[in-house]
C-alpha cells in the first residue's frame, strides 16, 4: 500500500487529502489618544488611551497604558524618525519602530487674554505608524499596522504637553 499526500496552497487555503483549513487574518479598526510630556529633546513619556475592534469578529481590545516615545533619527528630508513602547494592564504591549514624523504646520500660541504670542512654540504634527516589531497578548502576531497619529508637540514655556489623535488600522494572525 502506498500512501499517497498531497498540497495545495492557493490564496490562503491549504488542502491535505480532503482536510481544508483557512488562515484569516483578523483587522482591527483603531481609534485614541496620545498624551505626553517632553522630559528631554528626544525622549517623551506619557499615556495611550487605545481601542481596536475587529472587523469580523468585532473582538475589542480597550485600555489605558503607558506610552515612552524616542526620537531615533531622521531621513534628511524633515522626517523625525521615532520609536515607542506601549504597555498596558494584564501583560499587554508593543513596540513600534521606524515611525515618521513631519512637522504639518506651525501653531503660534494664545496668551490667555486670546492675543497671539507672534512666536511659535507648538507645532502641528501628523506622524505614521507601519511597524509593530513586537506585542505581547493581544498585539502578538500583528502583520501589518497603518496608523496615523494626527496632533501637536509643544515647546512653549509652561505648556509641556504633546497631544495626538491616532486612527488607523493593525492586522493580526
Amino acid at each position: 500500500m502506498k500512501l499517497q499526500f498531497r498540497a495545495l496552497t492557493l490564496m490562503g487555503v491549504l488542502s491535505c487529502s480532503g482536510f481544508t483549513t483557512t488562515s484569516l487574518a483578523e483587522v482591527y479598526d483603531v481609534t485614541g489618544e496620545i498624551i505626553t510630556e517632553n522630559i528631554t529633546s528626544t525622549l517623551q513619556i506619557g499615556t495611550i488611551y487605545i481601542t481596536a475592534t475587529g472587523r469580523e469578529t468585532e473582538e475589542t481590545f480597550s485600555d489605558t497604558g503607558s506610552l515612552v516615545g524616542n526620537i531615533t533619527g531622521s531621513d534628511g528630508m524633515g522626517t523625525t524618525l521615532l520609536s515607542h513602547v506601549s504597555r498596558f494592564p494584564q501583560g499587554n504591549s508593543f513596540v513600534t519602530e521606524n515611525d515618521r514624523a513631519t512637522l504639518a504646520y506651525p501653531y503660534i500660541r494664545a496668551t490667555v487674554d486670546g492675543t497671539l504670542t507672534g512666536e511659535p512654540c507648538s507645532f502641528h504634527i501628523e506622524e505614521t505608524i507601519n511597524t509593530i516589531s513586537r506585542g505581547t497578548r493581544f498585539f502578538k502576531n500583528i502583520t501589518s499596522a497603518n496608523i496615523t497619529a494626527k496632533g501637536w508637540i509643544s515647546d512653549c514655556p509652561n505648556d509641556n504637553e504633546n497631544y495626538f489623535v491616532i486612527t488607523g488600522t493593525i492586522t493580526k494572525d
